[in-house]
């Protein structure tokens, strides 16, 4: 009967080991990452077919997981891109809006430098016409009228005009406004 004791503490033990190595495989295939098992543990489990279906289902969702991490890196590089790219689309608007300014304003500059040369050489053809008409006058009444203008209209009157006849109208006229006339024109 001891024998038989014996013989069931032996099945006892061999069950409970057993159920202990079930239980750890368990454990194992329930919460553990086997593709993280040495490699000859692995090769060993391979043989046991619902952990070689667990092995195969735990390397395939680590490369999901991998391959979504490397998607959502990807993700965020090309989100980057395209905000800088918005960024520089913007920088370009507002410098050819500048541009536009600038241009704008350079035509109209130009549109006012265009009226200002047309009124200068305007002026320069009437100050050459009323030269024409002081040189055709005597110098005594020449000089009578010019008397009361303005040194800086005199003198540009006076360099569209012949010297000899701009010599005769300053002898002419009163010695200090003469003297004021020539000083101007030298420039002094």
């Amino acid at each position: 009967m001891e024998k038989i004791f014996n013989s069931k503490n032996i099945i006892i033990g061999i069950i409970i080991i057993l159920i202990i190595i079930v239980a750890f495989l368990l454990y194992l295939f329930k919460f553990y990452d086997l593709n993280k098992l040495h490699p000859s543990i692995k090769a060993a489990f391979l043989n046991i077919p619902f952990l070689k279906n667990k092995i195969a289902s735990q390397q395939l969702k680590s490369e999901v997981e991998k391959n979504q991490e490397i998607f959502e890196a990807e993700t965020k590089r090309i989100e980057h891109e395209w905000i800088e790219i918005d960024k520089q689309k913007q920088e370009l608007l507002t410098k050819e809006a500048e541009l536009t300014k600038k241009q704008t304003e350079l035509e109209t500059l130009e549109k006012q430098l265009d009226v200002e040369k047309e009124k200068l050489e305007t002026q320069l053809k009437n100050i050459k016409e009323l030269a024409q008409y002081y040189e055709l006058m005597e110098t005594r009444n020449a000089a009578d009228i010019l008397e009361n203008m303005e040194d800086d209209f005199l003198i540009q009157l006076f360099r569209n005009m012949k010297k000899e006849v701009v010599s005769e109208i300053l002898s002419n006229l009163d010695s200090k406004k003469a003297a004021s006339i020539t000083k101007k024109m030298s420039g002094l």
